[in-house]
């Protein structure tokens, strides 16, 4: 433990307490069910176990100021009840991990380590704050720590959980995560790792049925909704759990930018660009929700506002490939060729795992009438990714606009047999037509 000495104690009691304080009737509140919570609490105003829950609601629900308020008013309140105090600080070290804050989440954790008997809680605490950075050995050194003091020591495997899924360790990471449903089965966060563990891994039915069984445990709950979303694919289920979870935490940038992106690509470019002033209004100085309102604003037809949109984005990472990207497709739209070829070649320079830049360079090309350059693009892009649809149909046009025509029927056959979103019927019709 950082910054001081700590006591060695066995604290297995803390799990079980803090499984009953995570049971309490509006613990695994968010946004829809505040209202009632702060009118408990103010019912309860000496009651620290009240502000925990309050408190937590509060943080679960993307309102960190007022949940710090809050948890801080019950530590003053706490009194003797040592579980409480426990709980209540590492409340708050969530909410600074929720915002990035290393430094003040540390602090916090070092206050929880210095409470008697707490000093694995608080080794755990330090796993989850050099999470925050990705520092996954240091983390492991922590857990280590922590479960060397208390095996059953909740916090603790959960860390070791993430921090072996950081590591790319997914079978260690599985079996602590697993570990952790052992030790609370009514705790959503064990639950939401693991299936978020399977499914990125492979094991995708897996996957799904663990976050079902997460959001079963927190119905409300805005992690297992957006990882459920995420995992299942795109489709009506899947929009409605991201919707969800934005109305259950209207913080939650990354299930903006999800439900955002699906409701774009179904058409509903009025939904999607609410999406994408949410995901921006939450968070401002990232790429991503530039890049979303860039994209909605093609759509709907507003090329100077794609382009501005990827200009914005590229002041804040020069070398973001999506906003090079989305920067070409609005001058691509406005007819400035030269301009949108040079930012195609641009995002094609910094991201070769894309073929969408060589793809879309190839439609623009043929578009302005330049099929020597879409027939250049369109080889560079079916010579790199011989399996993408989509190259192979841009390519065909190409070879169609200069009259060769059996390579134009070979490249539209490999365009319907390959993988990606490719206009099937459109495609057909081409196919059809030459001899």
């Amino acid at each position: 433990m950082r910054g001081a000495p700590f006591a060695v104690v066995m604290v297995s009691s803390w799990a079980a307490a803090a499984l009953a304080l995570t049971a309490a009737p509006s613990a695994n509140a968010q946004e829809s069910q505040l209202e009632g919570d702060r009118a408990a609490t103010k019912a309860r105003s000496m009651d620290p176990v009240a502000a925990l829950s309050l408190g937590r609601a509060l943080r679960r629900a993307g309102h960190p100021v007022e949940a710090l308020a809050e948890l801080r008013r019950g530590v003053g309140v706490s009194a003797a009840k040592l579980d409480v105090l426990v709980s209540l600080h590492w409340e708050i070290a969530r909410v600074q991990m929720d915002r990035h804050d290393f430094i003040q989440t540390l602090t916090t954790c070092q206050v929880i380590g210095k409470l008697p008997g707490a000093a694995a809680e608080g080794h755990a605490c330090n796993a989850a704050a050099d999470l925050l950075q990705q520092r996954s050995t240091a983390a492991l050194e922590e857990t280590a720590a922590a479960l060397k003091r208390d095996p059953r020591c909740y916090e603790a495997t959960l860390a070791e959980g993430r921090a072996q899924e950081f590591a790319l360790d997914v079978a260690k990471s599985e079996t602590a995560y697993r570990a952790a449903i052992a030790l609370m089965p009514d705790a959503q966060e064990p639950r939401v790792g693991l299936g978020r563990l399977l499914w990125r891994s492979g094991r995708r039915d897996d996957g799904v049925a663990e976050l079902r069984r997460a959001v079963q445990v927190d119905p409300n709950g805005p992690e297992g909704l957006y990882e459920l979303g995420q995992a299942i694919g795109p489709g009506p289920e899947s929009v409605g759990l991201l919707d969800h979870a934005t109305r259950e935490r209207p913080s939650f940038t990354d299930a903006w930018l999800a439900l955002g992106t699906q409701l774009l690509a179904a058409g509903r470019v009025a939904d999607a660009r609410k999406a994408a002033v949410a995901a921006e209004r939450g968070d401002p100085s990232s790429v991503a929700p530039k890049i979303l309102v860039g994209k909605v604003a093609l759509a709907e037809g507003h090329a100077d506002e794609a382009v501005r949109a990827g200009e914005a984005a590229l002041k804040i990472v020069a070398n973001s490939a999506a906003a090079r990207l989305l920067v070409a497709d609005g001058n691509a739209s406005k007819g400035e060729i030269d301009l949108a070829l040079e930012a195609y070649q641009a995002a094609w320079g910094l991201d070769h795992g894309d073929p969408t830049p060589l793809v879309h360079a190839t439609e623009a090309c043929h578009a302005a009438g330049r099929d020597t350059s879409a027939k250049a693009f369109g080889l560079k892009a079916a010579q790199e990714f011989p399996k993408w649809g989509p190259a192979w149909a841009a390519l065909g046009d190409a070879l169609l606009a200069q009259g060769e025509k059996a390579a134009a029927k070979d490249a539209f056959q490999k365009a319907l047999a390959g993988d990606g979103p490719v206009a099937r019927d459109t495609v057909q019709k081409k196919l059809s037509a030459l001899p």
